[in-house]
């Protein structure tokens, strides 16, 4: 009969792992021998590699010594991939912020342009509107949203639309700004000379006004989204179990104390955001190679 007994030097460990009650997989080593374990955690960011291996042997003399990781990159796969509800959550993070984005930018360069251009009367009171959710809280935004969208004659709530429209409301003053201040920089006599020339008002828009707002316009989105991902005083009041973000996931996990799960939804939040605004500083800055080129 062979008998296995348990490693007394840190060099001769194997690194284990179980997995605990909240469905985490922990990694741990084990030495020396002896009936109640001496049990060594770690601080937050901390791993097995933090404790010293002649400590760690020293204390195994006599007495059985257990030493347990904390941070591993195992529980971003856990995130990603095994668990449904982060997998589901970070779509919809990722899905509604993109939508809501392009709403809010595309309403808030029409009431730029309405309102630089004069289009309509009393257009400042567009203005107005488009400022005022600079000072609504986002809870008092949702209570209306769920007030307006949970009866007919159109019921959103329970759908993703409710919390894409919520967002495009509350961060819709960032897009307005920034549009205001690139249609203002475009002097109007370049729309009159394409209009003498025999284009329609959407062609100019669409061949001389477009081009030129583009950075404005790359800029808004990526601040828009940004802030879009991580709200949650809206997102709290109107998520629904197949409608949740990972900013309401995040509250969850805090609240339990499951803080490995808790950095790494943390983690996929800033490598998203901070991957998407690279590439949005990538494409504004060629943009901007190119017309110096051409000047």
């Amino acid at each position: 009969m062979t008998i296995t007994e348990t490693p007394v030097k840190s060099a001769d460990a194997s690194t284990l792992r179980v997995t605990a009650g909240n469905a985490i997989e922990y990694a741990y080593r084990e030495l020396g021998d002896g009936d109640v374990p001496f049990v060594l955690l770690q601080h937050f960011r901390g791993n097995l590699d933090n404790w010293d291996p002649a400590l760690v042997d020293a204390l195994a003399t006599d007495r059985r010594v257990i030493s347990f990781d904390n941070v591993t990159l195992r529980n971003l796969r856990f995130v990603l991939f095994d668990q449904t509800a982060t997998r589901a959550a970070t779509v919809n993070t990722f899905v509604y912020a993109g939508a809501a984005s392009i709403i809010a930018l595309i309403l808030a360069l029409a009431i730029a342009y309405i309102v630089a251009r004069r289009l309509v009367p009393l257009g400042r009171v567009l203005t107005y509107v488009a400022m005022a959710p600079f000072v609504i809280p986002g809870i008092v935004l949702a209570i209306g949203f769920y007030a307006a969208y949970t009866t007919k004659p159109l019921v959103l709530y329970g759908t993703a639309w409710i919390l894409i429209l919520a967002f495009a409301t509350r961060f819709l003053p960032i897009p307005y700004t920034n549009s205001d201040a690139a249609i203002r920089a475009i002097n109007p006599e370049l729309e009159d000379a394409a209009r003498i020339l025999g284009g329609g008002r959407f062609l100019t828009l669409r061949r001389v006004v477009g081009p030129l707002l583009k950075r404005g316009l790359a800029g808004a989105f990526i601040l828009v989204f940004i802030p879009a991902t991580r709200e949650l005083s809206s997102a709290i009041f109107l998520y629904t179990t197949g409608t949740q973000v990972l900013s309401v996931l995040l509250f969850d996990k805090s609240d339990e104390g499951n803080f490995e799960l808790l950095s790494s939804m943390g983690l996929i939040l800033v490598v998203g955001t901070v991957a998407l605004i690279l590439a949005g500083f990538r494409l504004v800055g060629r943009d901007f190679l190119l017309k110096r080129t051409a000047s």
